[in-house]
């Protein structure tokens, strides 16, 4: 059993699988845009962010939660052609999703790994002068919580 939050299990396993797939450097927590800028062998870029609908059933004691990882891939425009870096490191997140093994928070169902959005493109604050081009692939799914206590691990 696990003393922590399903949603925390959830975001580190995500960052795990990903950091194994497309090497550590690149993966990172929402939260860690709100600290400053990236390195430039950090691109492109792949940001998780982690978000929960609950369902409640409080007759049986399990509340269903729909879960959805937004993964944002981004790359700067120093590169020649920023898509194509995209596109490959979205090729890599997609056969690491596909071939996810055991996750480590439990049983979960309706697994399903979202189309890329069309790019954005947003200025640099670090260059004034350039853009970064980003896209987010969602993955969502669903599972099953004793609703007297969200962090067991669902294994247990």
């Amino acid at each position: 059993m696990s003393d922590v939050h399903i949603i925390t299990q959830i975001r580190r396993a995500f960052k795990q699988l990903l950091s194994d797939a497309a090497g550590e450097e690149h993966v990172h927590n929402l939260s860690r845009l709100a600290t400053g800028g990236f390195q430039s062998n950090q691109y492109p870029l792949v940001i998780l962010a982690v978000t929960d609908t609950l369902q409640s059933d409080q007759e049986h004691g399990i509340d269903r939660v729909e879960i959805a990882v937004d993964i944002k891939i981004s790359e700067r425009t120093s590169i020649a052609n920023p898509e194509e870096s995209i596109d490959a490191m979205r090729l890599r997140l997609q056969k690491a999703l596909a071939d996810r093994g055991d996750l480590g928070f439990g049983k979960y169902y309706n697994w399903r790994v979202g189309s890329l959005s069309a790019p954005d493109f947003e200025p640099m604050s670090d260059h004034p002068d350039s853009i970064a081009i980003s896209a987010v692939m969602p993955v969502s799914f669903t599972l099953s919580v004793p609703t007297a206590d969200y962090s067991r691990n669902l294994n247990s």
